[in-house]
């Protein structure tokens, strides 16, 4: 079995693809787990990621609509945006949920690579201060057994020979609305997840 539907990602750069300076987020590492599943945590625990997704250089200090993250891992439930932005999106549609964050600090903004305390600020980081939740979708459709939607955006999970993999997607009522809000850095693709 399969489900077609629209994936929807935050992504690093603006609509045209031609500025790459936008923050990234990632999940805290160290000899902490990240959190399986939203619904399965308290609170997400992020930090401001020093590497871009794209490789080097290190990502720009610009806040997007959306953030996108640093080495999410095989599941992807939601996006990281604007309490405000994810509030708007909450009261138009269905099947959203946030998710606070638990911030922690980079170990690289106050040391270099090299070891050395820094003795500028990073250029990675935020330009400006940033009130950031997860928005992620509370409602499941398993890609073997797809069932019609009952939300306008949802989680289609499957099975992997090395765990469960997630898309977050939406309907395609919901794209076409989506795309008409015109965020910055999100990207809505038709996609076919076969289970």
């Amino acid at each position: 079995m399969s489900i077609t539907a629209y994936k929807v990602e935050a992504v690093g750069h603006d609509r045209t693809g031609d500025d790459f300076g936008y923050v990234n987020i990632m999940y805290r590492y160290g000899n902490k787990q990240p959190c399986p599943r939203p619904d399965q945590c308290e609170t997400m625990e992020v930090m401001w990621a020093d590497a871009s997704v794209y490789g080097p250089p290190a990502p720009g200090s610009k806040v997007g609509d959306f953030i996108q993250t640093w080495l999410m891992g095989s599941w992807n439930c939601g996006v990281f945006t604007h309490r405000e932005i994810a509030q708007r999106l909450m009261d138009t549609f269905t099947g959203l949920k946030v998710k606070e964050l638990a911030w922690f600090e980079n170990p690289r903004e106050r040391t270099l690579k090299n070891g050395k305390p820094r003795v500028r600020r990073a250029r990675w980081l935020p330009e400006r201060e940033v009130d950031l939740v997860y928005l992620y979708a509370d409602h499941t459709i398993d890609a073997r057994d797809p069932t019609p939607a009952e939300t306008d955006f949802f989680t289609v999970t499957r099975m992997d020979p090395w765990g469960v993999s997630t898309w977050f997607m939406c309907t395609p009522e919901t794209a076409g609305k989506l795309a008409a809000m015109d965020f910055e850095n999100l990207d809505i693709q038709e996609t076919t997840i076969v289970g």
